[in-house]
């Protein structure tokens, strides 16, 4: 395969963004490999951890987060699977999509591709947020692929995004600054958990990373998350668990609740207390339970 372009703006950029992710991973609390898997959508960054003859867990992470952001749950969930962290193709990050990538036309098989490459036949996903719109989106399109799915306070799956953050996400988009995606990613957190020097030097990491992100990194093919059809949802084959914290400020989470219980049929809820959209990492030890739960248990629960 030819060497693709770097998909920074500029080498500068791309080595501040890197210094970031890099300072991140420092923090990888369990030995790890990483790979990066050339294929004809490009080439894809990940990071595995876990036993390699456990079963295959994949997460797929949110909107310019990159695979780090899941230092606070690998050293649960790696104990026994063989977990996949992979930077999602055209987000920010050490994947690299071919110049003519689009999200709508070529995401699918460029995971199908990954998961054929991994010798994965069938996976269990978890995905936040943005990750959670593409595992369910993955699991209407090629359920052939999937074994059961997680959603961790999924972007507009089951409701629209309220306008504040629709506002918000629009002045980040035109004015992506440090102020304005520190004070976005502020408005997000839970208060509670953000209240000690390491907390805020995590919380500042991140927002360090997604702001340069924005600044440094061509984007391709992104596109806004549907909100899922009745009959979609009806349709969905794999088991589902939806967490959802109870602060949730992205949408209203009784409500995407009630919507998920009335039309998905294998389900399992949960929501989680003490968080916002910070819940992954601030509740990890409540959260990575309740996946891990989910996972081992061989009767989908039907809410």
């Amino acid at each position: 395969m030819n060497i693709l372009p770097s998909p920074f703006k500029s080498p500068k950029g791309e080595s501040e963004f890197m210094a970031v992710y890099d300072a991140l991973m420092q923090q990888w609390p369990v030995s790890y490999e990483t790979f990066d898997i050339p294929g004809h959508f490009g080439c894809t960054h990940g990071i595995a951890s876990g036993p390699k003859e456990a079963p295959a867990l994949v997460l797929l992470h949110g909107a310019h987060a990159t695979a780090t952001m899941w230092t606070a749950n690998i050293a649960n969930l790696s104990q026994d699977h063989r977990v996949y962290a992979v930077d999602m193709i055209g987000q920010p990050g050490k994947s690299i999509a071919v110049p003519c990538f689009t999200i709508r036309g070529q995401l699918f098989p460029w995971f199908n591709e990954l998961l054929d490459t991994l010798k994965i036949e069938k996976a269990s996903l978890v995905g936040q947020p943005y990750g959670g719109w593409f595992t369910l989106n993955y699991a209407f399109h090629v359920p052939d692929r999937v074994n059961k799915i997680v959603l961790l306070s999924p972007a507009a799956c089951f409701l629209p995004l309220v306008r504040q953050h629709q506002l918000r996400g629009a002045l980040i988009l035109f004015f992506p600054s440090l102020l304005t995606i520190k004070s976005f990613k502020l408005w997000e957190t839970h208060p509670d958990n953000i209240n000690t020097a390491e907390k805020q030097v995590l919380f500042n990491q991140k927002v360090d990373l997604m702001y340069l992100g924005f600044k440094f990194f061509r984007i391709q093919g992104e596109s806004n998350p549907d909100i899922f059809t009745d009959d979609q949802l009806r349709s969905l084959q794999a088991p589902m668990l939806l967490l959802v914290a109870q602060q949730e400020v992205i949408y209203n989470p009784e409500a995407s609740l009630e919507r998920a219980r009335r039309l998905v049929p294998h389900l399992d809820v949960g929501l989680i207390p003490n968080s916002c959209h910070d819940m992954y990492y601030s509740q990890s030890r409540i959260v990575d339970g309740r996946i891990l739960e989910f996972l081992k248990d061989n009767h989908s629960k039907i809410i």
